[in-house]
């Protein structure tokens, strides 16, 4: 018992002495060197015809702390003359001293930094390296005169449990878009959640508030209306009173906006809806009674000839509830109210066809049978 007592407290002995020889052998972080930065172009003129090519490459020497160590490192990115005060990050490769961007990689990033497309500007670069808590220490900045190109306007789709399609991406709905503007009349409701998708997936692109703590791959809209809020690290929370509103997004580079206002109706689930126009000589009195699916869902089967024109009413009477093609005469599949529409124009062939109508989603369908 004594033997079995005295091993024990070697034991004992020994991992205290280890335990003092780890506490001496701990690292002691010296005041940090500076960082260096360099870029191999001073100018760059970007090219789409150049997409695929290396556009611009940087190096760079991490401050050094006498010790071996893992910092998070960044790409500052600012028009000149502005001190970086709201810079275009770019996250980069842990353990990395090197980067390169082909054109088109780099044109989006200086798009995302507010950039106009086909305008020579100055910007200016530094490096930003975070150890843990400690504050950043940046570098020396470089100035590149750069000129981006236009590339084609985002489809945003619009999805989450605030909106009328859920949380469901293959189901989220496309906003009508007309060069750099992407609209859609539909419901929200309160206190709930959405963001935007750039197809109906998840993956790759997704478009929401650019503030700190979003997700740097969902960082997109740099002002937004005063309904909207952030709700990182990915959506965007709706605080208006639930019903139906206009939802228009600017893509304009040196814009990318958001702003939510309500529409000029606010009835999403009528009791009925009916259609009117060249199918019934334009009378009102006698429109034609859709059948009522329900949650702001119709449908009727009728057949159209060539240079068939419509819209939908929510009574029998030129009233208040008018529904018919966002913004002008067309078939874009997008509703809009009274006031912000014009007629459907639908070429037929006679034959018979369903036309669907969501207004709660904002949206309609014209299928052959």
């Amino acid at each position: 018992m004594k033997n079995i007592f005295k091993f024990l407290v070697f034991g004992l002995i020994a991992v205290m002495l280890f335990s003092c020889e780890k506490d001496e052998d701990q690292a002691v972080l010296q005041t940090p060197s500076v960082s260096t930065l360099k870029a191999d172009k001073t100018t760059l003129v970007l090219i789409k015809d150049n997409e695929g090519q290396t556009g611009i490459t940087f190096d760079w020497t991490n401050p050094d702390y006498g010790v071996a160590v893992a910092q998070k490192n960044q790409l500052q990115i600012a028009v000149k003359g502005t001190n970086f005060a709201t810079p275009k990050n770019v996250d980069l490769a842990d353990g990395t001293k090197k980067v390169s961007y082909t054109v088109a990689e780099f044109n989006t990033v200086l798009l995302d930094a507010g950039l106009a497309p086909g305008v020579a500007t100055d910007i200016e670069i530094r490096l930003s390296s975070k150890l843990g808590n400690y504050d950043a220490i940046r570098s020396n900045v470089i100035t590149v005169k750069v000129t981006p190109y236009m590339t084609a306007y985002p489809s945003f789709y619009i999805v989450g449990d605030a909106s009328a399609v859920g949380w469901n991406a293959g189901s989220s709905q496309m906003l009508y878009k007309k060069d750099n503007l992407s609209t859609i009349y539909t419901y929200l409701e309160n206190g709930k959640y959405f963001r935007f998708l750039g197809q109906q997936d998840w993956g790759p692109l997704n478009y929401s508030l650019d503030v700190a703590g979003m997700n740097a791959g969902n960082r997109y809209f740099k002002t937004w209306s005063t309904n909207l809020s952030p709700s990182t690290p990915e959506n965007i929370q709706f605080t208006g009173a639930s019903g139906m509103y206009k939802i228009v997004i600017d893509a304009d580079a040196t814009v990318k906006s958001i702003n939510v206002s309500s529409s000029s109706i606010n009835n999403w689930n009528p009791a009925n809806l009916y259609l009117v126009g060249t199918v019934n000589g334009w009378n009102s009195a006698t429109a034609i009674p859709m059948t009522n699916l329900g949650n702001g869902k119709f449908e009727h089967t009728i057949a159209l000839p060539a240079a068939s024109e419509f819209k939908f009413l929510g009574q029998q009477s030129w009233g208040d509830l008018d529904w018919g093609n966002i913004s002008a005469d067309g078939n874009t599949g997008y509703l809009g109210p009274k006031g912000s529409n014009g007629n459907i124009k639908f070429d037929g062939t006679g034959g018979s066809y369903k036309i669907s109508v969501d207004v709660k989603l904002g949206t309609y369908k014209i299928q052959p049978l």
